[in-house]
């Protein structure tokens, strides 16, 4: 426990200490000036001085566990809010009733709560394609890098939809906008589990394959084909689309 010295007296750097000091000298000075008026007319009761000692004993350890008890939510506090600055989830248990601390704890929670949905929401407009939902160039950067850092390799496909250009002026933007989405949902769906899948730009799109060899890629490439040749993507009316990709 630190000691710092502050207006002429020495102050405990911890708030429990300084707690626990004011409480400790708040119950000691009628032990005392009992003691000391006891001295003074000569006659000092050992006997009802231990008794008085050993009870103020109990009630200091009774009031230290209490002060423990009182400030550890504070502590909790003081970790959640470290944890909001770092842009880590937060939750801290609640305590029950109107009291301050626990207002502080639901202030605490609310307030990590709001943050990580805000971060979550900043994640999404800097690495999501707001059309498709997949990932856009920067988050499919964000996702793949770090398979390239543990030298994870694979196989990396782009893939262009035919003709993209005559549907949006025939058909209109929407109708293109709807095929854009048809085709991100037909990619999610049929691609493994693991491919990372993104849109590139415009009407491109690209897939990481990890631990695949081109022969396998080409292979899951085909067999999407052939599905998009057997349930077309887009609004009906609409000529089939295809895709190429290399």
């Amino acid at each position: 426990m630190g000691i710092t010295s502050s207006g002429g007296f020495l102050v405990p750097q911890s708030l429990r200490m300084r707690i626990f000091a004011i409480c400790f000298i708040g119950t000691h000075i009628p032990l005392l000036s009992f003691v000391a008026r006891e001295a003074i007319r000569g006659q000092v009761a050992w006997g009802d001085i231990g008794i008085l000692l050993v009870a103020t004993l109990i009630g200091t350890a009774g009031a230290l566990y209490g002060i423990h008890a009182l400030l550890s939510p504070l502590k909790l506090s003081i970790e959640g809010v470290t944890s909001i600055g770092r842009g880590e989830p937060v939750k801290i248990g609640s305590v029950a009733g109107p009291d301050e601390i626990s207002e502080l704890l639901r202030r605490v929670n609310e307030a990590a709560a709001s943050v990580h949905s805000r971060l979550s929401m900043l994640d999404q407009a800097a690495h999501r394609d707001p059309l498709t939902g997949l990932l856009n160039r920067r988050g499919f950067f964000a996702e793949i890098d770090p398979l390239f850092a543990a030298h994870i390799g694979g196989a990396i496909a782009i893939l262009d939809l035919d003709r993209f250009k005559a549907i949006n002026d025939r058909f209109g933007h929407p109708a293109g906008d709807q095929v854009l989405r048809d085709f991100a949902n037909r990619l999610s769906a049929t691609c493994p589990r693991d491919a990372i899948v993104a849109r590139w730009g415009g009407e491109e799109f690209v897939i990481y394959f990890p631990r695949t060899d081109e022969a396998a890629a080409r292979a899951t490439l085909d067999a999407m084909l052939a599905g998009i040749s057997d349930s077309p993507v887009g609004p009906p009316g609409l000529p089939p689309v295809t895709f190429s990709a290399g």
